[in-house]
């Protein structure tokens, strides 16, 4: 037999606890190997495992694949769970090619029987075989094209023909349907899974993945939610309940947390207790929640309905919620400590607006948030309003403004006032994550731990990182104008090469979040700019990595007021708006290659050849003719968000590159 596991360094103790139960289980297998394809497993965890192996006379292969999520060409939103839990989509890479035929485990499974006839099970020409699980939301299933008729599978378990797999480029076709998705699914390689490879899987009996809370459920019950069901026949299900193969312990009542009453949780503490973890501490803050789950349970016995109408009403938001406080967990543990956030509020004449803006940030659900505000000389009463919140918020709310009174002289013609203000807030930020305010805005409470909980998916040890998010653009008394800042710019927050932002910007500064890295890089003042959030931008796509979050997690106030605003850009009438304000579209081009030609200057040494030669062919372009300039759009892909606006920079870009 061979096994596979997934698993990070966290899991690694649940890893281990599966693995002896298999080799308790099936002592008389005469060939048993497993393979864990590790994100980051340490050295000391791996060597644990390797002797507990060899204590069995077992092969254990540990095979390093590194950060999953560079294995996708596109972003990938985890929705709050571990990333590593995609790792087994790639196993087809990863693995021997001797390895033709694998039996896949979660690191939370628990075997208790022999394996052998699952091992031999015939797949009749499916790529792999799975337990169903007719409890999944409606919604999810819809989500992946699943019609209520069609079997959805629990993937803790696969039995998986690896040859066919690879012949037939299943992983591409996993990886394609994903990104089709947006590369966000509410379960992760499950549903990709479920979706791509629909038509292509044949059902294990239940006994194979047994979920503890459905002992609590009727074989009646289990058809309500899903008539597909009814494929398993009844005695399989109460067989499974006595006497199941492989547990897994996917429900809230995990045997690892302090105070379950899991009618299961024997089989994974005897485990435990022959592992190299033997004695670790249950997880503890959860024994009250433990002791409501299990009323639940046997509430279904009595009132299935009533656990259905929870479930309906709470488990898709409660699984969300359980999942960003994994997170945060997580992101706890790395740091050691909560980290430090600072929002950066540059304010200048905004007293009709500010007070609101500021409620919204001390309205976050994350806590612990910093508020630095520096006014830049308003005489219409923000700098009091900022100054009363200062004395109320102690130690929360900090001022310290760029200039003592009256508006600021701008020492750099080349740099606009608003970004002056915002690079000396950056000047004296000292966080471990840094998010930009504007004075007239209005965020969701959900704003900074959407962003935090993307944050921590693609951050790298010692790397610049950038995310930022939609916003929906609303009037000056924030009634909506529309749901989308993304949409009613036609702005594509895809757009995120070095040669794409450098002729237009998607990231606005008041949706995005920076780590201490990328501000120690972008927090310099150049000698000339557009603005601030377009030169971040420019440092975050040069020597680091940018995601979005799609979804608005801020209002965005539009009036008459706004430095810049939000455009209907991309339009024929957009178009002949430029024609009228022609002076004003000269400029911008004028702003824009000024930009690029100081940020040549500032970190032209630090970046690769073909960033190099992208930003030449770039301060290039208006010294070439309108076919020219097309030529070097297309090669280059310096191209705008729609295809109206990319032809008209063929001909609206001046002659005169240099101020």
């Amino acid at each position: 037999m061979n096994i596979v596991y997934a698993s990070s360094e966290s899991y690694a103790r649940h890893t281990a606890v599966s693995m002896v139960s298999l080799f308790e289980a099936n002592k008389k297998a005469k060939n048993l190997d497993v393979y864990v394809l590790s994100m980051g497993i340490t050295d000391e965890s791996r060597k644990r495992m390797q002797e507990m192996a060899e204590s069995y006379h077992r092969k254990l292969w540990c095979i390093e694949i590194g950060n999953v999520r560079e294995k996708f060409n596109f972003d990938v939103d985890a929705r709050g769970f571990g990333v590593h839990v995609m790792g087994r989509l790639f196993m087809g890479s990863f693995l021997p090619e001797t390895v033709d035929r694998v039996l896949y485990l979660d690191c939370d499974t628990v075997v208790v029987r022999p394996l052998k006839k699952l091992w031999g099970w015939e797949l009749q020409g499916n790529v792999l075989a799975a337990v169903m699980e007719p409890t999944i939301y409606k919604s999810v299933k819809e989500k992946i094209g699943l019609k209520d008729t069609d079997a959805y599978v629990n993937a803790g378990v696969l039995l998986i023909d690896l040859k066919q797999w690879r012949d037939t480029g299943v992983e591409k076709r996993l990886l394609e349907f994903f990104k089709s998705k947006g590369g966000s699914l509410f379960g992760c390689d499950q549903d990709i899974i479920n979706g791509a490879l629909k038509g292509r899987i044949c059902y294990l009996p239940p006994q194979y993945n047994f979920f503890p809370n459905y002992r609590y459920f009727s074989y009646g019950e289990l058809v309500h939610y899903s008539e597909t069901y009814l494929a398993v026949e009844k005695e399989e299900f109460l067989r499974a309940k006595r006497k199941p193969s492989i547990i897994h312990y996917a429900g809230d009542e995990r045997p690892w947390v302090a105070g379950n009453l899991n009618h299961y949780k024997k089989a994974y503490e005897q485990a435990l207790s022959l592992t190299p973890w033997a004695g670790a501490e249950k997880e503890k803050g959860k024994e009250l929640y433990m002791l409501g789950y299990h009323l639940m349970d046997y509430l279904t016995f009595v009132c299935p309905w009533i656990r259905r109408e929870i479930s309906r009403r709470f488990g898709m938001k409660a699984v969300e919620s359980r999942s960003r406080e994994r997170n945060m967990g997580e992101l706890q543990n790395k740091e050691g400590s909560a980290p430090k956030i600072l929002v950066l509020l540059a304010a200048f004449q905004g007293s009709s607006y500010i007070e609101e803006q500021i409620d919204s940030i001390l309205a976050q659900t994350v806590p612990n948030i910093q508020i630095l505000i520096s006014d830049d000389g308003s005489t219409d009463g923000t700098r009091e309003i900022a100054q009363r919140y200062e004395s109320e918020y102690p130690g929360k709310i900090l001022c310290r403004h760029r200039v003592k009174e009256g508006k600021c002289s701008n020492q750099s013609k080349g740099v606009p006032d608003p970004a002056m203000n915002f690079f000396w807030l950056l000047s004296q930020a000292d966080a471990d994550y840094i998010l930009l305010s504007d004075q007239d805005d209005k965020w969701l409470p959900n704003k900074v731990e959407r962003l935090l909980e993307r944050m921590m998916e693609i951050e790298k040890p010692d790397c610049p990182a950038l995310v930022f998010s939609d916003m929906q653009v609303a009037d000056d008394k924030l009634r909506p104008i529309n749901s989308s800042f993304f949409e009613y710019g036609h702005c594509n927050p895809d757009r995120l090469s070095f040669a794409e932002i450098l002729v237009e910007n998607p990231i606005t500064g008041g949706a995005m979040m920076m780590n201490r890295k990328l501000a120690e890089i972008a927090g310099k003042v150049p000698k000339a700019c557009f603005m601030h959030d377009w030169w971040i931008g420019l440092c975050a796509a040069c020597f680091g990595q940018i995601s979005c979050v799609k979804e608005p997690l801020s209002l965005y106030r539009q009036h008459e007021h706004n430095v810049l605003g939000a455009r209907k850009t991309g339009s024929l009438e957009d178009l002949k708006e430029r024609r009228v304000r022609g002076e004003q579209v000269r400029e911008n081009y004028r702003q824009m290659f000024c930009q690029a030609r100081a940020f040549g200057k500032m970190y032209g040494e630090r970046l690769s050849q073909p960033q190099r030669q992208v930003l030449k062919a770039f301060l290039k372009l208006p010294g070439k003719t309108p076919a020219g300039r097309l030529v070097s759009i297309v090669r280059n892909r310096f191209y705008k968000s729609s295809w109206i606006q990319t032809l008209a920079q063929c001909i609206t870009i001046p002659k005169e590159g240099r101020p």
